[in-house]
């Protein structure tokens, strides 16, 4: 890791003045630049690079250089024409860009940047940041303007981590991953979003994203409940630029928090549930996690047999989780047409099981989206998901229609959600579908 010096050389009158850093003067000098290394330590960086133009250049460099000729780093010149066009303003970028090196420390002073630089430099950042993992330790502005016999020496570093809130939001809105706020919390300064910082806040972020990406689909319910208590209780307290973080939060997850229920291995599998759980999967859909959604809709199918279970009789948790593995079979019967079912051992034992629970749903109606379909609608949504499970071995590639199926199943799996709902037999979800 090289420690990097990065400053910028204008065509002004440099006056001499004393620069103070955290309460520190330097001696007298004309060049902030050389205020920096008195403060920072003669021999702190490995390297100083200069930009400059020709005519900046020619005017203050071999003077500059003199001043610092105690630094033990090597001292080179980025010379930058005048050219101020979209062209010319990629070319400064890139020519600075050439020169910072993968993990390179980075101190950057733009109290002299010539004309726009200080802003191109500064979208630049983020770019180094992200594409070399540079780490920018100091980036110093000297408010000469601000007192001429005592400059102070003002480090804005800590704003550009800005970028990092940025990212955050991106994460949250584009994939639906509150993590990145959490890690921002964690690693940005203490004055920004200040109450973003709440341990609990920073947990309930981080775990709502692991059950929604690991498809814990029987505990996000309750970790998004946690959530959203915290985001209440942090609001009425936040500035309103942090209110509105958490307003971006609570929109992305609120419409699962606020169907109050819990892990059914606990409370019992009602269609409010089953009603999450498709509303979980069209999260999913919305931010591209197909697969996730494939293997939520794929186990719902597995899970209606659970409703009827629960008709025959209290359970507790650990009998419902035993009475789950039926799904299995109930999904079997969805995949193949009654002429074509072929179970055996014990697997016809659970077949037996839950017939009685198919020809109820099948007399009812609530069976027809499914199994009035070619393929079956079980039987695609299966080979669907299996191409995830295998990585699409076998195949000539992924399904081109990913996306369009997603849809369609979700769609066709609310209908039967719908048709539950409109049976009354299996208890109510107060659905909005």
């Amino acid at each position: 890791m090289r420690r990097v010096y990065l400053s910028f050389l204008g065509l002004g009158r440099y006056e001499e003045t004393v620069y103070e850093l955290n309460g520190q003067p330097s001696k007298p000098t004309r060049f902030v630049q050389v205020a920096e290394q008195m403060l920072l330590g003669w021999d702190r960086f490995d390297i100083l690079y200069i930009v400059a133009t020709s005519a900046s250049k020619e005017r203050h460099f071999d003077a500059l250089c003199q001043e610092l000729g105690r630094c033990r780093g090597e001292i080179q010149l980025i010379e930058l024409d005048e050219d101020m066009s979209n062209a010319g303003q990629w070319q400064w970028f890139e020519q600075i860009f050439a020169v910072v090196r993968d993990g390179d420390e980075l101190c950057v002073d733009l109290t002299h940047g010539y004309r726009s630089i200080p802003v191109i430099f500064s979208a630049a950042i983020n770019f180094l940041q992200k594409t070399k993992q540079v780490r920018l330790v100091h980036l110093f502005y000297g408010a000469f303007e601000k007192d001429r016999q005592l400059a102070p020496l003002v480090d804005m570093r800590s704003f550009f981590d800005i970028n990092i809130w940025a990212d955050a939001v991106t994460r949250l809105t584009r994939d639906a991953d509150a993590r990145g706020l959490a890690e921002a919390a964690a690693t940005t300064n203490r004055h920004q979003f200040v109450e973003l910082s709440d341990r609990e806040f920073t947990t309930a972020c981080t775990q709502v994203t692991r059950r929604i990406i690991n498809v814990d689909v029987n505990n996000v319910a309750d970790d998004i409940s946690r959530l959203m208590a915290c985001i209440e209780q942090l609001d009425s307290t936040s500035s309103p630029v942090t209110s509105m973080l958490l307003e971006m939060v609570r929109e992305k997850f609120s419409f699962l928090g606020d169907m109050d229920i819990s892990n059914p291995d606990r409370t019992g599998y009602s269609l409010k549930y089953y009603e999450f759980q498709l509303n979980l999967a069209g999260l999913l859909l919305e931010h591209g996690l197909l697969m996730q959604a494939f293997t939520v809709m794929r186990e719902w199918l597995s899970s209606l047999v659970m409703l009827y279970f629960e008709q025959q009789g209290s359970m507790k948790a650990k009998e419902r989780r035993k009475r789950i593995r039926y799904g299995a079979t109930f999904f079997n019967m969805l995949q193949y047409a009654e002429n074509k079912w072929n179970f055996k051992g014990e697997e016809e034992e659970k077949h037996q099981r839950v017939e009685p629970f198919y020809r109820e749903l099948k007399k009812d109606g609530i069976l027809e989206p499914l199994v009035s379909t070619n393929p079956l609608l079980a039987k695609e949504l299966s080979s669907y998901r299996n191409g995830f499970d295998h990585a699409w071995l076998g195949k000539a590639g992924m399904k081109d229609d990913l996306e369009q199926k997603g849809q369609y199943f979700h769609k066709t799996l609310r209908e039967v959600l719908q048709r539950l709902e409109r049976c009354g037999r299996y208890g109510h979800c107060n659905s909005s579908i």
